[in-house]
């Protein structure tokens, strides 16, 4: 996720060599800001329309294939649905990403931030109340359930210690 993350705020992350003196051409014709412009655009071009605009659909659409395949030998289809589901998900996700980034040289930053802000305000929340049906269902055919309850006070505790923390600051 991290190095998604860089590859979306790869303009940015080229900003701070401009911002650090060596975006300026070398004496000898070298590397200069116009080429690191040139790159991380072409970078960002090749990630968007070749990943995930062509690479994520053919892929995704394989793992179909494969999950039929997998069914057919009596095997599960779980995981490749699964991973057709995750791969479907890429644009959507890059867009979410995309949208955090605020093009400053911070844009990294501010990308990890708003990925850090959805999961502990959103995901955990989520993942707390799917643990709590999870005890319910557990203890109801009789397996253990404490664990499940550890983690949903778990994950309450940390989205909760995050909205003191965004609150303080």
């Amino acid at each position: 996720m991290f190095w998604a993350i860089v590859m979306i705020t790869l303009p940015q992350v080229f900003g701070w060599f401009s911002f650090w003196g060596v975006g300026a051409p070398l004496p000898s014709g070298g590397i200069g800001s116009g080429w690191m412009s040139a790159f991380a655009n072409d970078a960002v071009i090749f990630v968007n329309t070749l990943v995930i605009g062509r690479l994520v659909p053919v892929l995704a659409a394989w793992m179909v294939l494969r999950s039929a395949i997998d069914w057919s030998e009596g095997h599960t289809p779980l995981a490749s649905i699964l991973g057709a589901m995750f791969l479907l998900s890429i644009p959507a996700s890059a867009a979410l990403l995309q949208g955090w980034n605020d093009a400053t040289r911070f844009g990294t930053a501010a990308v990890l931030e708003g990925a850090w802000t959805y999961t502990a305000s959103r995901i955990m929340p989520i993942a707390a109340g799917l643990a709590v049906i999870g005890a319910v269902v557990n203890f109801a055919f009789g397996r253990p359930a404490i664990r499940l309850i550890g983690a949903a006070a778990a994950f309450l505790t940390v989205s909760a210690l995050w909205r003191l923390v965004v609150s303080m600051m």
